[in-house]
């Protein structure tokens, strides 16, 4: 099964501010919730199953937090953010 991503405005914003290092990988995410979004871990552990989840990616700089519609098939894209470590 392949899930339909649906990118919230809020995140859409934030993706286009991202530099190009972090589009890749989050290309990279992305096809991960397309076939595995259940690899993300719950944002409450004491509710595992209350369907809004986060999976880093990037090499932990970044983060996507977003709600699985399994019934639906579908995940929503609610916040992207990206890390960026300035140089001294």
């Amino acid at each position: 099964m392949v899930y339909r991503l649906d990118i919230d405005p809020i995140a859409a914003e934030q993706i286009r501010a991202l530099p190009a290092k972090a589009l890749v990988a989050l290309s990279e995410a992305f096809d991960v919730l397309q076939l595995v979004p259940e690899r993300g871990q719950p944002i409450d552990p004491a509710n595992p199953t209350g369907g809004v989840f986060q999976l880093v990616y990037g090499e932990g700089r970044g983060l996507v937090t977003y709600l699985l519609l399994a019934d639906q098939e579908r995940v929503d894209v609610l916040l992207v953010t990206w890390v960026t470590f300035e140089e001294t």
